[in-house]
């Protein structure tokens, strides 16, 4: 039974604009982004029209995508955790995994694998869903509730949960460094209460990091 075909329409209709701020600076050559679990191809199609991006492909295992109009360049449906998409290795400037790695078995490894198409110096954006949020605590501390719904943290087809420790050590697994994360509600009063109370994760319903792939050591000699 495929879980994703019972979904609305909605769930794979939507750019994902909040990751701007994690973005790498605009050049005038652009980018070639990669982004696992591209839905309808609506994030990557805002990265190129923004300017951000002059290539961009998807992989999306559960609907298809038509690969015209200039917009997406290349389109893969298949699934990460079997094969890689057929693109050369160190040729992606930008690797998006925005919430798709909470629904994977290994995410681990898939991140490993992937960071063989990312280029040294590139960078890895991940967003996932917040486990420590204070809605999931509550219900599970005080009515003894972890219930699977039909979209949220606990989206019935999410396999793997995380918190901000293992959602860092997560982005970081095949050796990329944090470069900045940000949790949802940033903007709320409350939020900034709990957080100089070292508890500002509680309101936090999702976390984007951004990561950088080390460059290549230069040769003895050279800089």
């Amino acid at each position: 039974m495929n879980l994703y075909s019972e979904k609305d329409v909605g769930y794979f209709s939507n750019a994902r604009t909040d990751i701007e701020p994690l973005l790498p600076a605009k050049s005038s050559v652009g980018l070639r982004a990669l982004e696992i679990g591209c839905s309808g191809g609506h994030t990557l199609a805002w990265l190129k029209k923004a300017g951000y991006c002059n290539w961009v492909a998807g992989v999306e295992p559960y609907t298809d995508l038509a690969v015209s109009g200039g917009v997406i360049d290349q389109f893969f449906k298949l699934d990460i955790e079997k094969e890689l998409p057929d693109i050369a290795e160190h040729s992606i400037d930008l690797l998006l995994c925005l919430d798709v790695l909470e629904h994977l078995v290994n995410p681990w490894e898939a991140i490993r694998r992937l960071d063989r198409l990312l280029k040294p110096g590139g960078t890895l954006i991940v967003s996932v869903p917040n486990l420590r949020n204070y809605h999931i605590i509550a219900n599970l501390a005080f009515r003894g509730q972890f219930t699977y719904t039909d979209s949220g943290t606990l989206d019935r087809t999410h396999l793997r949960f995380f918190t901000r420790e293992s959602a860092i050590e997560l982005a970081q697994t095949a050796g990329a460094k944090l470069t900045a994360l940000i949790g949802t509600e940033t903007d709320r009063w409350q939020k900034r209460l709990l957080t100089r109370l070292g508890l500002g994760d509680l309101l936090a319903k999702q976390f984007l990091l951004s990561a950088r792939k080390p460059t290549l050591a230069s040769p003895a000699g050279f800089s």
